[in-house]
């Protein structure tokens, strides 16, 4: 299996999580990277011994020693290096939001055809087994027609500090449970309704709550709030330690049954003097050979997809160019006060 040479753009915390677990899969080696930030840089190419080092983006895309760019840079740049790393002629992963416009993820979908290359957006739930668990659920018929699906994904207020002014939550955590609702429901969305409140006094509204209509008669519920308090536990620990607190839920209801995660709380609670632990064991386990989890099966797929030549069955791409239509959508209608349709 010959060597995917790949270069990394932003070595932020999610970066380099993300180059210690391309290191660990066979059939690929991170060999370049770029960031604006030059100690970063400067840190993280001497922890991973790397020598292709690049302030410009633009550079490392143009390499011509790198095979794959894989994007963890901020979400208003993932369609600007997106578009230009297919013009290329290399193969992309890009953190989600496929884009923060949904012209740019049509580009990116048009693009990724005309130049034949593997485009994959990391959507992570779908390869963290309670989503999949829930997903086989509906493929059984166990749940019978789906009726509703409802979702919340709460983040800590702390944390808004970092994206107040960088980008609109459904960008930044709504896209994880649109993804998730489309991967459940199946079906063409028809019409969206949102509202919204800015409560810190940020460029973007810490909160906003939307229904989705979809062709098939299925109704869904998003809500996203970052506001959650700094007592709250702590579940994104060891991997990525992060001292604050992610609490999403999602519930399927359907005419036979129900399905439901929430995943605050793994089960598993640490208490110190300190704070209440509720590690969270799904997205990146440190396991004994290293990084494991939903990350781990998510980038090992893209590979191995890379590899084959083949479109990800998993995560098309399809669906992420969709899901970028009804973000779209959430912002308009929140901003103008209406629904609006698809």
């Amino acid at each position: 299996m010959e060597q995917l040479r790949i270069g990394v753009i932003g070595v932020g915390r999610f970066g380099r999580l993300h180059m210690k677990v391309l290191n660990q899969i066979a059939g690929c080696t991170v060999t370049a990277i770029a960031d604006v930030d030059d100690d970063l840089l400067r840190e993280t190419s001497k922890e991973f011994n790397i020598e292709a080092v690049f302030n410009d983006a633009f550079e490392l895309i143009r390499h011509p020693d790198v095979d794959v760019i894989d994007i963890v840079s901020n979400e208003d740049t993932h369609g600007p290096f997106a578009i230009e790393a297919i013009k290329q002629g290399k193969h992309v992963f890009i953190e989600k939001p496929i884009a923060t416009k949904h012209e740019e993820a049509l580009e990116i979908e048009k693009l990724a055809k005309d130049h034949n290359v593997q485009v994959m957006v990391g959507n992570i739930s779908r390869f963290s087994q309670p989503y999949v668990a829930m997903k086989r659920s509906l493929a059984k018929g166990l749940l019978g027609s789906i009726a509703m699906i409802r979702a919340k994904r709460n983040f800590s207020k702390d944390w808004f500090d970092h994206f107040g002014h960088r980008v609109h939550p459904v960008y930044e955590s709504g896209i994880h449970d649109i993804d998730l609702i489309l991967w459940y429901a199946e079906s063409a969305c028809r019409q969206v309704f949102a509202v919204e409140r800015n409560i810190s006094g940020y460029q973007y509204p810490d909160l906003f709550s939307a229904i989705l209509t979809f062709e098939n008669g299925i109704v869904a519920a998003l809500d996203s709030a970052w506001l959650y308090p700094k007592g709250g536990p702590v579940n994104l620990v060891e991997t990525l330690d992060l001292a604050g607190t992610i609490d999403a839920d999602i519930e399927i209801i359907g005419n036979t049954g129900t399905a439901n995660f929430k995943l605050a709380h793994s089960g598993y609670s640490l208490w110190t003097d300190a704070k209440v632990y509720h590690p969270e064991l799904t997205f990146w386990t440190t396991e004994h050979d290293g990084i494991g989890g939903a990350i781990r099966a998510e980038l090992n797929h893209f590979i191995l997809q890379v590899h084959k030549k083949e479109a990800s069955p998993i995560t098309p791409l399809r669906d992420s160019v969709e899901a970028s239509r009804i973000a779209d959508a959430i912002v308009l209608s929140a901003k103008e006060n209406r629904p609006v349709a698809l």
